[in-house]
């Protein structure tokens, strides 16, 4: 099994983000499963997910005020940025993908992963939204 891991490049006048460090920190490989951990920006996911034909993808965000892990459980098809992104962009109200879905909502057991992350003592809520910005990609 192969697991594509991603965080993004510091955002927001910030020189550190904090989800891609935790990325980096993950080992190599997880219970015997193959751990490609990258850097990315918006345009390098569709191309590594070409490159690395991986089995599962997982994006890991950095939501400032959040204190726990938060399992998304839907992301809106709509980029509504209330700042500037690295490459000064700006988009208010721009579907992403135009023949898509308004939203799309996740098939994961987004509960019981919560349950099971808080029976292991890892502070966990559910997110109904990834927001606007840039995790809702």
């Amino acid at each position: 099994m192969k697991v594509l891991i991603t965080g993004f490049d510091p955002f927001g006048g910030e020189s550190v983000n904090p989800a891609l460090e935790a990325v980096k920190q993950l080992p190599d490989t997880i219970a015997g499963a193959e751990v490609i951990k990258l850097e990315i920006s918006l345009e390098k996911i569709e191309e590594n997910i070409v490159k690395h034909n991986p089995d599962i993808v997982i994006s890991i965000g950095q939501a400032g005020g959040r204190f726990d892990v938060t399992p998304e459980r839907v992301a809106i098809n709509i980029d509504d940025a209330r700042i500037e992104d690295n490459e000064k962009n700006q988009p208010i109200d721009i579907t992403i993908f135009e023949d898509g879905q308004p939203a799309y909502f996740s098939n994961l057991p987004i509960k019981a992963m919560v349950k099971e992350m808080r029976e292991n003592g890892i502070p966990a809520s559910v997110s109904n939204t990834a927001g606007t910005f840039v995790c809702n990609h």
